[in-house]
């Protein structure tokens, strides 16, 4: 039992003391190749997931491209007479302001 305690405790102590450079690299390596080996595996997933479930059909696409085709003009209808209103508002005040006195 004493012989454990003191093997964690060696344990503990070695993974206190900090790495020499070239043990720091050795893992900061290894690391980066992990992440480079999950990161091919992920794009390769993409890939396959991909070419088996290929995007919708051209037909709806074109169809919500023509919702939204209208639904951007009717926007710009509605912002041009805002526009419209704010500007004769603001012309509105100035001859009042200009021509009413207080």
């Amino acid at each position: 039992m004493a012989s454990r305690d003191s093997d964690d405790q060696y344990e503990a102590s070695q993974e206190e003391q900090p790495l020499s450079r070239s043990a720091y690299r050795k893992q900061q390596q290894a690391e980066q190749d992990a992440f480079l080996k999950r990161d091919r595996k992920r794009v390769q997933a993409e890939k396959r997931y991909a070419k088996q479930h290929p995007q919708g059909d051209p037909e709806q696409a074109a169809q919500v491209a023509d919702f939204d085709e209208e639904k951007i003009q009717r926007l710009k209808h509605r912002l041009n007479w805002a526009i419209a209103g704010l500007s004769l508002g603001i012309i509105i005040v100035f001859l009042i302001l200009r021509f009413v006195e207080f």
